[in-house]
């Protein structure tokens, strides 16, 4: 896994017909700036070619993270990066463009969803919920706060995607809580100060899986989509649960995955990941089971790619419309290597 210091980060840009894939990282040292940037060459050539290395002429405050724009333009429309980082007053971020910080009132107990948004207009939107209530951290030449949805409760797992081509007013938030034995999903775009919902529950009797990664896909004309690990209240078996979301109809359309051959509480994390493509969501797993191997589940079979990784691997994986690729070493040592 990516060996750098908490200022780390890695993303993927994609305009639906390409994939430029960065990494951002702080030297560990100095906390200076740094971005590469990589190719895919052929998709089954199994290493992404580094193509450049940025420096941004900047250093990180101690334990800031770096947030890549990721809102389906090209990087040379939206090269803007901020960083974010805990303060005293609140919320602090700074963009590449500014030669001072921002800060934002944070409330007590306030939780930030993953992951924070640099939209289409360059501004920085950091979503985050106050007990019951969805709120929009909102970063541009000031700072406002402003309330996007209000619920009886904070949900158990959130997740944030930008809309490709946007202008940069609308997010999407995917959610599930658990409730009454079962799992319910939310879809909701949020756009200024409106906010439109789609929800659903999933047939069958499961609970979320204690650590994993909830993934989301948001495209050009597919549904909306996340995704979860649960597991069944019956006998512990593990499944992948889809949500689709249909706003114009108001419905949600499941899709349940089984994995039959991973033994009940065999894993001790997962995460989900979607292919970076507008038309086609194609979701897959990566799991760590309790002999610290690094798994790609599937319906019938199991993928073995890495013996020794540990309880504590923190899935640096990339995607493209075909392919995964995982970061690995620290700093300038930064290679993708096929997964």
């Amino acid at each position: 896994m990516i060996g750098c210091p908490a200022a780390a980060a890695t993303a993927v840009l994609y305009n639906g017909r390409s994939a430029e894939m960065l990494v951002a990282y702080a030297d560990a040292l100095t906390g200076r700036l740094h971005t590469l940037q990589f190719e895919e060459g052929r998709a089954d050539s199994g290493e992404a070619e580094r193509l450049l290395q940025f420096d941004w002429d900047r250093t990180a405050p101690a334990g800031a993270s770096i947030v890549i724009p990721e809102a389906g333009h090209p990087l040379s429309k939206l090269d803007e990066y901020w960083l974010l980082w805990r303060c005293e007053d609140g919320l602090a971020a700074q963009s590449t463009r500014r030669e001072s910080p921002l800060v934002s009132p944070v409330g007590e107990g306030e939780w930030m969803i993953d992951r924070p948004l640099v939209v289409g207009n360059r501004e920085l939107h950091v979503y985050a919920w106050r007990e019951g209530l969805l709120v929009r951290h909102r970063y541009a030449d000031a700072v406002t706060v402003d309330t996007v949805l209000e619920l009886g409760a904070r949900p158990s797992r959130s997740i944030c995607a930008p809309v490709p081509g946007d202008d940069g007013d609308t997010g999407f938030i995917g959610f599930v809580k658990q409730a009454d034995g079962g799992i319910l999903a939310t879809a909701v775009y949020a756009r200024g100060k409106q906010a439109m919902q789609v929800q659903g529950r999933a047939e069958g009797r499961y609970r979320l899986m204690g650590r994993h990664r909830m993934g989301v896909h948001v495209g050009r004309k597919a549904r909306p989509a996340i995704a979860v690990m649960a597991e069944n209240h019956d006998d512990g078996s593990y499944v992948l649960l889809e949500a689709r979301f249909d706003f114009e109809k108001d419905e949600c359309v499941w899709k349940r995955t089984k994995f039959e051959t991973i033994p009940a509480g065999d894993l001790v994390s997962a995460s989900v990941f979607y292919y970076k493509t507008q038309d086609a969501p194609e979701p897959f797993i990566a799991a760590v089971n309790q002999a610290g191997q690094l798994l790609l589940p599937r319906r019938r079979n199991v993928i073995v790619v890495r013996d020794g990784v540990g309880a504590g691997y923190g899935y640096p994986i990339i995607t493209t419309m075909t392919s995964r690729y995982e970061a690995s070493g620290a700093g300038s040592e930064i290679v993708l290597r096929k997964l």
